[in-house]
């Protein structure tokens, strides 16, 4: 017998028979035999011995389709008391994914026992100061976290600041006091900042605000230096000047060599009006204070240059200079934009008498050179402000480094018209290399000598956090911090700051300290609260030191185990046991600890993979029945045959299966087996097209499929097409009739089978052959075949489809009728889509008839379109009686009528129920029709209703 072991669900193990077989008891003389089944459960083992009475084996139902289909669940098992664990004939086996992921798998069922004792999570970087098998009193040191200092340097304690839930130490380990600069606040367009004011005289402006912390690179302060700024925008060139892009772009450029900046300014107003607005020509020569737009003057004279875009003013440059007109454009354009030096000839009859930037424009007189005036602005190679340097005892240096920097690259145009800065004098910290991830701090310090002056110090500090001390708690003891350092303490590198020492709640045995080299997370202490002492007479005991004891199990030959236990120690008339619990670990399962570990209460030990009976009638009621109307694609469905054949099932060594179908051409076809999935057949089982393979439930899209392509290998499209549409016509009926009638509710078939006829309507085009249709379409099955069977007349290639399956929602929206599509979901879209195309309804359904109000089309009196002979005149008037003038016939029903009904009436010029005619009315027929009418060739008559009268002449 093949089998594989598992869990029942009180925890019993027991096996599961994969085969039919069958099972012999043998007693004195008798011996009983027993069929088991394919998925049955086994209580018992070959070779046990069982008694009356006694269950062997749960018997699964034979019939495979109505079988429980089960799946894989998981279990976590949370550990309920702190301690130490033990393994019990559970061995770990690693198992190795593709992604390199481990997981520790118990092969075989076992225990895993947790001995009681006090836990202790050690604090990050503590270390214990116990050994293994000492015995510590209460309020006594078991681990010591060190707060040790990495650069060293001069202790500094700031004031505790309220919120802040630990003290701080600051070690300042490098420190820059610029003693010869003052500091003083000034106010300036409603900010106060702070400025620095070197020996020279030289003013500077602190960019970092007192307090805030400055990393390597960034700028502490600024050269307020007013000899490179401008008057106006312009466009800079270097000459000389190289330059190298450090730091962060938006700072700008350093120079590394000095050269001279060439200025040349022009103004630049940006403005964003309409081009009517404009009051000077593009290249017009203007003085300064003219108006150029509207409100807006210029301050300088020189040429106009105006940029538009689609009638928008954007910009107007006026650019000065002196512009002199030339008769020959061609000789001038080869120095347009170039420099000329003073003393050079630009063209006959023009010598520069000062450097110029030349420049050719248009101007409303004609073709001009301008001479823009240039500024020279000197550029030295080193800075005229001295570094400030510091280094401290162990080598750390910190300085404040001059560098200047160029916020434009050469070339660049910039916009202005109150001036820029061209060369920036900046102040920048730089810490030595081998510490980057240091910060200083800016600090503003009163002069000891004078109190209206301020010095800045900037200050490398190494902020170390004590840790707040805490009472004991579940988890750990109670901690207790000591400052080992004092303020202004010169202290080296590595040296302790604070010592955080964890003290034990209560006394006992120590254990679970790791060995040297492996960092040790918690301790175990085994307390008085853990053990137990019994007298008992050594002579009478069963047990010997280490035995794992369950409750009830005998300690001697009188006494048994109240609760589960240890034997720690046995001494003459003294038996010591430590409390312990078991819990059990079936086959297969993932193991979270490792035998020796210490777990808290609450941790999880294991989990559990185990089978569990999927529920198969209902689910959940309703969500069911939406699942099958709506024709959505079920979870973890089965597989299905897709031909008839002998089923081959082949059991794997790893537990894996596989299942192939000989068909009866010889092909063999495999179906795998997914996660989680069961087979449901057996070796040398006969299968039919459509069967399942696997447990699971069925996806009626693949019954479909199934079918349709199994028929098609026989049969044309629309017999194929009809019979696989009547499969899973069949199996949705049913399996809504399935979920109401396990509630007890009796539902007639043809309410779901008019819901499910919509579903299965529609087929989808794959090739539309000599036909209008176009892939992918989706058609009425009988649209389709009307279309084909035309084409076999004339010749033309016929269209193939395949039948698909809609839910109600998407096939009520696919219908012809857009009344009945707006009525169900997404009304505006319908309606807007039906009003576009210029649709007609023409009424032929049920819904869209109730929704006008009409009679439906439907029932024993719906007998419009019916092409057999005209109803029997006794039987159309069988318990009928026009009483009165009101009564009223349908036009439909009219139409059913012959003349010969109502000849009788039009001729005697009466009524039935009536004998004379009321003053004043005309005589009418049955049919409501003049009977002179009848001969007057001019006379309007219904196309219809003539055709009934032409049959009742006839016959006369």
């Amino acid at each position: 017998m093949r089998s594989r072991p598992v869990r029942t669900r009180h925890g019993e193990d027991a096996l599961t028979a994969e085969v039919q077989t069958s099972l012999k008891v043998e007693g004195k003389g008798t011996v009983e035999t027993f069929e088991i089944t394919q998925g049955s459960t086994l209580l018992v083992k070959d070779g046990q011995t069982v008694h009356t009475g006694q269950m062997i084996a749960e018997v699964a139902i034979s019939d495979r389709n109505v079988r429980k289909s089960t799946e894989k669940a998981t279990k976590d098992v949370a550990s309920d008391l702190a301690g130490e664990v033990q393994f019990a004939n559970l061995i770990p086996e690693e198992k190795h994914d593709r992604q390199g992921n481990t997981t520790r798998i118990a092969p075989r069922g076992g225990l895993i026992w947790i001995l009681s004792g006090e836990v202790y999570n050690l604090l990050p970087g503590a270390e214990p100061i116990i050994e293994n098998g000492s015995y510590i009193s209460a309020e006594d040191v078991v681990a010591e976290t060190r707060l040790v200092t990495e650069h060293g340097g001069i202790v500094r304690i700031p004031e505790q600041e309220e919120g802040k839930s630990g003290r701080e130490v600051e070690i300042i380990t490098a420190s820059v006091l610029l003693d010869q600069a003052k500091v003083w606040l000034e106010s300036h367009q409603g900010r106060d900042q702070y400025v620095i004011e070197a020996q020279k005289k030289q003013r500077f402006l602190l960019k970092a605000a007192p307090g805030t912390k400055v990393i390597n690179g960034q700028v502490v302060a600024e050269l307020i230096d007013e000899r490179y700024h401008t008057k106006t925008g312009g466009m800079v060139k270097y000459a000389g000047i190289e330059v190298a892009k450090r730091g962060k772009a938006k700072q700008g450029y350093e120079v590394i060599q000095g050269g001279t900046l060439l200025w040349v300014g022009e103004e630049c107003h940006e403005v964003n009006k309409d081009i009517s607005l404009l009051l000077v020509e593009d290249g017009q020569y203007v003085e300064a204070g003219t108006e150029v737009v509207k409100d807006i003057f210029c301050h300088s004279k020189g040429v106009i240059e105006v940029t538009q875009k689609n009638d928008i003013l954007r910009e107007v440059l006026v650019k000065p200079g002196d512009l002199h007109l030339v008769d020959d454009p061609e000789a001038i354009k080869e120095k347009h934009e170039t420099f000329v030096n003073p003393g050079e000839e630009i063209f006959p009859g023009l010598v520069a008498e000062e450097l110029r930037y030349i420049e050719c424009v248009t101007t409303p007189e004609g073709y001009a050179v301008l001479l823009r005036p240039v500024e020279e602005f000197p550029v030295p190679d080193q800075p005229s402000v001295p570094s400030q340097e510091s280094t401290n005892e162990t080598g750390r240096s910190i300085r404040l480094q001059a560098v200047q920097r160029l916020p434009y690259k050469d070339g660049e145009r910039v916009k202005s018209v109150e001036g820029i800065d061209l060369l920036r004098t900046q102040l920048v910290l730089e810490i030595d290399t081998d510490a980057p991830q240091l910060a200083a701090d800016i600090e503003i310090l009163p002069d000891q000598e004078d109190e209206d002056v301020f010095r800045l110090q900037l200050v490398i500090l190494e902020t170390l956090v004590i840790r707040r001390d805490v009472s004991a708690d579940q988890t750990q003891g109670s901690t207790e911090t000591r400052l080992l350092v004092e303020v202004d303490q010169q202290i080296e590198p590595g040296a302790v700051v604070a010592r955080t020492e964890i003290k034990a709640k209560q006394g006992g045995l120590v254990r679970g300290i790791r060995k040297e080299g492996e960092a040790t997370r918690r301790l175990l202490l085994v307390t008085d609260d853990d053990v137990i002492t019994l007298q008992v007479p050594s002579k009478s005991l069963v047990v010997a030191e280490g035995d794992l004891l369950r409750a009830g199990d005998p300690i001697s030959s009188d006494i048994q185990a109240e609760d589960s236990c240890q034997v720690m120690k046995i001494e003459e008339e003294t038996l010591t046991l430590r409390i312990a619990r078991p819990y059990l670990v079936s086959p297969g399962a993932v193991l979270q600890i490792d035998d020796g570990n210490l777990v808290q209460r609450g941790d999880n030990l294991a989990l559990l993979v185990f089978e569990r009976a999927k529920t198969g009638d209902i689910i959940q009621g309703l969500p069911r029945i939406e699942e099958l109307l709506e024709a959505r694609k079920p979870k973890e469905m089965c597989t299905l045959a897709v031909h008839s054949g002998t089923c081959q099932v082949i059991y794997n060594e790893d537990d894996n299966i596989e299942v192939k179908v000989l068909e009866k051409d010889g092909t063999i076809t495999d179906y795998p087996i997914g996660p989680g999935q069961n087979s449901i057949v057996l070796d040398g089982q006969t299968v039919e097209a459509g069967e399942p393979i696997t447990d699971g439930p069925i996806n009626p899209h693949d019954i479909l499929e199934t079918y349709f392509r199994y028929y098609r290998e026989s049969k044309g499209f629309y017999e194929s097409a009809l019979l696989s549409l009547q499969k899973v016509q069949t199996f949705l009926v049913d399996g809504v009739q399935s979920v109401y009638q396990s509630q007890g509710i009796d539902i007639s078939d043809k309410h779901i089978e008019v819901v499910v006829r919509q579903m299965t309507s529609k087929v989808r085009i794959d090739d539309g052959g000599d036909t209008t249709m176009l892939p992918g379409e989706l058609i009425d099955l009988y649209q389709v075949e009307q279309v084909n069977e035309a084409m076999s007349i004339t010749g033309g290639a016929p269209a193939e489809y395949t039948p698909v399956l809609l839910g109600i929602t998407k096939a009520s929206l696919n219908t012809d009728s857009f009344i009945s599509a707006a009525s169900f979901q997404e009304t505006t879209r319908v309606l807007t889509e039906a009003a576009i195309q210029g649709k007609s309804d023409w009424l032929r359904g049920l819904k869209e008839n109730v929704i006008i109000g009409r009679l439906i089309p439907a029932g024993t009196g719906f007998n419009t379109y019916d092409e057999g002979p005209a109803l029997d005149s006794e039987m159309a008037y069988d318990g009928m009686a026009f009483t009165d003038e009101d009564d009223v016939i349908d036009d439909r029903t009219a139409r059913n009528y012959s003349l010969d009904d109502v000849k009788p009436f039009a001729l005697a010029g009466e009524r039935l129920g009536s004998e004379t005619v009321k003053p004043g009315e005309k005589k009418r027929s049955g049919l409501g029709l003049d009977p002179m009418i009848v001969d007057d060739d001019y006379g309007l008559i219904d196309d219809q209703v003539a055709g009934k009268l032409n049959v009742g002449l006839e016959e006369e």
